[in-house]
């Protein structure tokens, strides 16, 4: 059972009184004191006046476009309805007293367009006539309903009887007629049609029942669906195929076997009208017998949509376009709905939220009005301090912002923001949790998740969102170091372990064992079982803090990595092995310094019942040990451990020889520093032809070790002895190398003026030998030896007094060869210039009468060149050059071209080169 609220009650239709236009006129419409039905199609508004006479109105301006009389004056129209779907067809009914009624089907079109005709032409032009006979006919009709296509016309009499009429009327092709039901005097007042057209709804003022439209029922019902209670006349509608009952005290439903639901509703009822969701409702008032309560209730949302006192009776209801039209007392009032956005405002003016939701998705109104509702509804009830019922409203707002929607995330953070006191820290969890349920989370609001579960101490929820935690999503920007601050606040270790676990963050969790737990045994477990690749990066960043605490174990697991032959421990690295309760006992202290003896201490050590393990291969190409180098500050004997232990490795397995070289050299310090030389010389004398000449003088020079020279280039030699400035052995190198290496020369020279000292303990007769050799071996030019002798303000130019002078007159020399070569080139250039003055000014004569190539007589055309050779233009194959002069040319060129390859050869250093590239 449904109650109708008392406080559901709005103005949602607007009412519109409309004045017959011909009030009391001889023309007047609906206003008429004889109207005894009216109706309306989608075009024509059709009343019944005079009891037989039909008048057709314009519904849109209330112009009459016609009149004519329908049936005899003895009868009385008492029903007009127009066919489902028809703009144009209607069924009308007249009765009188003693004969039969008669059912007429009317073309109304058709008959406005008779209407210029005679009276007599077109009287009772009707499509199709029925006329009904029951008895004697002296008892009325109280009711009549016809289906989709006319076929099927049932009548209720007041008498109690129900005649059925089947036939094609719209085809007049006539029609047959039976009592299908018979009540004993109970009269009938309402019939309802169903879609399937087989049963019939009926209503006596005692009962509600049932009847068949097929087979032989000899007057019985098919079904009593009530009786305890009829229904009034015009108190019964159709929603879909069920049906609607108005009693006194309430609104029944009913389908074909039985009773639904009952809407309480105590009003008296006169009439009801449905139409779509609304179901009108025509009310008297007691105490005013000439006034008319008006009710429309929403069926769907169980409100009233509608409620209007009227001045006048309802005697008639019908609808125009989806509005209600109701005629009392001649005035015509039009209920229209109001535009879907003022009701809503209306209802939310009532802080009825909930009710204007529902009506706005029923009507489908865009996300945006939903959502601004929902808002409203939530503010509402957060003002209230509702905060529970206020969150779950924000929360149903998701359902309604897609995943694209710009407005999403400023949605999300303005429910963030106004939840964020610590009162509400509950609430803003449950909305974090169902924003990240529905994947709508980014790693901001994700964090803030953590953290709420924190501040509330939800152990269990915190640990059930680490074990379902989604991984398809993007986790690895979260800002780890927020979360895990916090959850060592909270002492939650066991949980930021499980989480980093989940989340893949190996070098977080090491972190967090070594730095707060102070496990670093714990840490280099979890850690032998990680994939080389993390397991390098966490080893460059904690391995001197490991060397610290567990020498001995992290060295060996430095070996196996950068040696290639570290696998993985095949253990169930669960994340409730990451922490543990035990206190971890300090590693031995034992002193190692050497690889051997380190392998024969683990060999020791290892428990006995252990399986003795297979060579070892490498299985993946070793990273740089060079990475690692700087963690072992402090821990020379496990760093020397650790080299040869790589070297030893590159020698079985190969690698990069300047990897390797790098080793050697490190080592070698490292021997040095400890004062292993005997070490140092055997790695020396091992690998001779790796270790950097270079370096090895440097690291002798520091140490004080002495090397022997068989291992020494001359270059490294020569810069040995730079360094400990031993002229003496300077000059002894440079004598037996010097023409085999001419740029000792010039290191020698740069040597000797480095420094003050230096430059004064030697022969400057020495020091000039140096110089003839740079420049006689041409290593630098004069220039370039001046600039670097005079970077020193110790040194004098008479020092290379010679080279300059030789220089100069070298100078001078080219300076003379050039003023002569332009002298020459001067006079040539005048003789020139006059003999071109002489061509362009003077009348060129020709003194050749002969043609040059065939000693003719010469004759035009003819050619004539400057050089005064003449020639018939027959005579010349081309005319752009003297064939005589071309040929004198062309020898003289080939002369000049001689002369100077010849010239170029013998300045040549290598002249089959320049023969072979000038072929």
């Amino acid at each position: 059972m449904s109650l109708l609220s008392s406080s559901k009650q709005f103005q949602l239709f607007d009412f519109i009184p409309i004045q017959d236009p011909n009030y009391q006129s001889i023309d007047d419409l609906y206003s008429n004191p004889t109207l005894s039905a009216i109706n309306t199609t989608s075009t024509y508004l059709i009343i019944a006046i005079n009891n037989h006479d039909l008048k057709i109105i314009n519904p849109k301006d209330l112009t009459q476009l016609g009149q004519f009389q329908a049936y005899e004056e003895e009868y009385r129209i008492t029903y007009i309805e127009p066919l489902h779907n028809s703009n144009n067809l209607i069924i009308t009914l007249a009765e009188r007293q003693g004969f039969p009624s008669i059912i007429k089907l009317w073309d109304i079109t058709k008959m406005l367009n008779l209407e210029k005709l005679e009276a007599s032409e077109y009287k009772f032009k009707f499509q199709t006539q029925v006329l009904v006979n029951l008895n004697d006919n002296s008892y009325p009709i109280s009711c009549i309903r016809f289906n989709y296509d006319v076929s099927c016309i049932a009548l209720g009499y007041t008498h109690g009887k129900v005649l059925l009429i089947r036939g094609d009327l719209l085809r007049d092709r006539g029609a047959k007629q039976r009592v299908i039901y018979e009540g004993n005097y109970d009269p009938i007042t309402n019939i309802q049609c169903r879609n399937d057209e087989e049963i019939l709804y009926v209503t006596t003022t005692s009962k509600i029942l049932t009847v068949p439209t097929t087979g032989r029922n000899n007057g019985k019902p098919l079904r009593i669906l009530s009786n305890k209670s009829g229904a009034n006349l015009n108190c019964t509608a159709l929603d879909n195929d069920d049906l609607v009952v108005g009693l006194p005290e309430c609104i029944k439903f009913y389908n074909a076997t039985n009773k639904l639901k009952t809407i309480n509703f105590e009003v008296p009822k006169s009439r009801i009208y449905k139409l779509g969701q609304f179901l009108l409702v025509v009310s008297p008032e007691e105490n005013e017998r000439l006034s008319t309560r008006i009710y429309i209730i929403d069926l769907i949302n169980l409100h009233v949509s509608f409620n209007v006192l009227l001045p006048n009776v309802v005697t008639h209801i019908f609808t125009i376009t989806g509005d209600f039209y109701l005629l009392g007392g001649g005035v015509l009032y039009k209920i229209h709905e109001k535009p879907i956005n003022q009701q809503i405002e209306l209802i939310l003016q009532r802080e009825l939220f909930t009710v204007a939701f529902n009506l706005a998705k029923q009507r489908h109104l865009n996300s945006d009005s939903l959502i601004r509702i929902e808002n409203l509804h939530g503010e509402y009830l957060f003002e209230q301090g509702k905060y529970e019922e206020s969150i779950e409203v924000f929360i149903k707002c998701l359902d309604l912002i897609s995943d694209e929607e710009e407005g999403l995330d400023e949605f999300i953070m303005n429910i963030i923001t106004k939840f964020k006191d610590p009162i509400n820290i509950s609430n803003l969890t449950k909305f974090l949790k169902v924003i990240y349920v529905r994947k709508l989370a980014n790693l901001d609001h994700i964090t803030l998740l953590l953290c709420c579960y924190c501040k509330l101490k939800d152990l269990d929820s915190l640990d059930e969102f680490i074990d379902t935690l989604d991984l398809s999503l993007n986790l690895q920007d979260l800002n780890f170091q927020l979360i895990i601050n916090l959850f060592k606040e909270c002492g939650f270790y066991n949980q930021v372990l499980k989480l980093l676990y989940k989340l893949n963050q190996p070098s977080l969790i090491v972190d967090i064992q070594i730095s707060d737990l102070k496990k670093p045994k714990l840490a280099l477990n979890y850690m032998k079982s990680l994939k080389i690749d993390d397991l390098l990066i966490i080893l460059i960043e904690f391995s001197k803090n490991l060397l610290d605490s567990c020498p001995i174990e992290t060295t060996d697991l430095l070996i196996k990595v950068f040696t290639g032959i570290y696998k993985p421990q095949d253990q169930n690295s669960k994340s409730n092995e990451l922490n543990n309760d035990k206190v971890e006992e300090k590693e031995k202290s034992v002193e190692l310094t050497n690889y051997q003896s380190f392998l024969s201490y683990l060999k020791k050590s290892a428990p006995e019942d252990e399986e003795p393990t297979e060579e070892p291969v490498s299985t993946y190409s070793p990273p740089k040990p060079s990475l690692i180098y700087s963690s072992f500050t402090d821990h020379p004997n496990e760093f020397i451990i650790f080299l040869e232990a790589c070297i030893e490795s590159f020698d079985k397995f190969g690698g990069n020889v300047n990897d390797k070289k790098e080793l050697l050299l490190t080592l070698l310090e490292l021997y040095l520093s400890t004062s292993q030389f005997d070490k140092s010389k055997s790695l020396i004398s091992n690998y001779s032809n790796l270790l950097d000449h270079d370096s090895l003088l440097l690291l002798s020079h520091i140490y004080k070790f002495d090397l022997d020279i068989e291992v020494m280039d001359i270059n490294s030699l020569f810069m040995k002895y730079e360094i400990e400035e031993n002229i003496k052995k300077l000059f002894s190198i440079l004598e037996s190398h010097g023409s085999d290496n001419p740029q000792l020369y010039l290191q020698m020279l740069q040597f000797l003026i480095s420094k003050r000292s230096i430059y004064e303990s030697i022969n400057p007769d020495d020091l000039k030998i140096i110089i003839t050799q740079i420049m006689s071996h041409r290593i630098i030019n004069i220039l370039e030896l001046v600039n670097l002798l005079s970077e020193k303000e110790y040194i004098t130019l008479g020092l290379i007094k010679e080279q300059l002078i030789s220089f100069f007159e070298d100078q001078n020399s080219e300076i003379y060869k050039n003023e002569k070569l332009i002298a020459h080139y001067e006079k040539e250039s005048s003789i020139n210039s006059q003999k071109l003055t002489d061509l362009t000014t003077e009348n060129f004569k020709i003194s050749q009468t002969k043609c040059a190539s065939c000693q003719l007589k010469l004759d035009y055309p003819s050619v004539i060149f400057k050089c005064f050779h003449s020639f018939h233009k027959r005579c010349l194959v081309g005319d752009e050059a003297c064939p005589i002069c071309y040929d004198v040319k062309k020898l003289q060129d080939q002369q000049i071209d001689e002369k100077l390859f010849i010239q170029k050869l013998h300045n040549s250093d290598d002249k089959m080169k320049y023969i072979s590239g000038n072929i």
